[in-house]
């Protein structure tokens, strides 16, 4: 029998408003029932408090009294140690085990990517939304004070995710695959289970981001993949449809 064990200081969650991989590890630990004092960083802001409070320069990162973890993946096992149940993996000896970790592995360092080139993409177009997705983030700093730097820190946020045209436009064209291969785990039952597990925690908060694009949305909405977003509340933010470029959006409508 696991018995679990139960931090004796409440961890702190450090994250930036809207980021996928942090709507992640947060829906991971409300299923696990874990108290966890949410601390919200400004765009870039990571890049300073990260190596020194959770030791990464990326977000989401934890904080346990002194022990620290970077990294939605990283985050997600401990949790596990932390509290057993409801258990994010299958057990080693079911058949979906390696098809799990496969499936997180691809969500984390490919899809991951995908989500946040698009949104930024979207956002150096149009950097007034940024705002739209920070509603209820207890940031650092007044959005008011914030609003006039919108414009730099999208173009320095897309700068530091690679968020160029050339890389958006081939994302984008590529979507439809990569949501047939989200589909065919799905129809594996890697994927979709009543209970999500790490794989779908991760795919799934990308597939929502990805939807908070008007341009993007119809592409995801319509397809099972869509399906995965049922485990995260709704979307805070949105980038209205018409931002990104039309002749981006020819060859994966017609693909889908």
């Amino acid at each position: 029998m696991l018995v679990a064990t139960m931090p004796a200081k409440t961890p702190r969650l450090y994250v930036l408003p809207a980021s996928h991989p942090c709507a992640a590890v947060e829906v991971a630990l409300r299923l696990k029932s874990i108290e966890f004092k949410r601390v919200d960083l400004l765009p870039l802001q990571q890049l300073v408090v990260g190596p020194l409070r959770y030791g990464g320069a990326t977000v989401p990162g934890m904080r346990i009294g002194t022990e620290r973890v970077a990294g939605s993946r990283a985050i997600m096992r401990r949790l596990e140690e932390l509290e057993a149940d409801p258990p994010l993996l299958p057990a080693p000896d079911d058949a979906t085990y390696a098809s799990v970790l496969e499936a997180e592995r691809w969500g984390d360092e490919v899809f991951q990517g995908v989500a946040r080139r698009l949104i930024y993409a979207a956002l150096v177009r149009r950097p007034q939304m940024m705002e739209s997705y920070a509603q209820g983030a207890r940031l650092p700093l007044p959005i008011a004070l914030l609003r006039p730097a919108m414009p730099l820190t999208a173009r320095l946020a897309a700068m530091k995710s690679k968020a160029r045209d050339e890389n958006a436009r081939v994302d984008l064209e590529a979507l439809p695959g990569q949501l047939e291969r989200i589909e065919a785990w799905m129809a594996d039952g890697v994927l979709g289970g009543e209970r999500p597990n790490v794989a779908d925690l991760q795919i799934g908060a990308s597939l929502r981001l990805l939807a908070s694009i008007g341009d993007v949305r119809g592409l995801i909405v319509e397809r099972p993949a869509g399906e995965l977003m049922r485990y995260f509340p709704p979307m805070a933010g949105e980038v209205p449809a018409g931002v990104l470029p039309a002749a981006w959006l020819a060859v994966p409508a017609a693909s889908a």
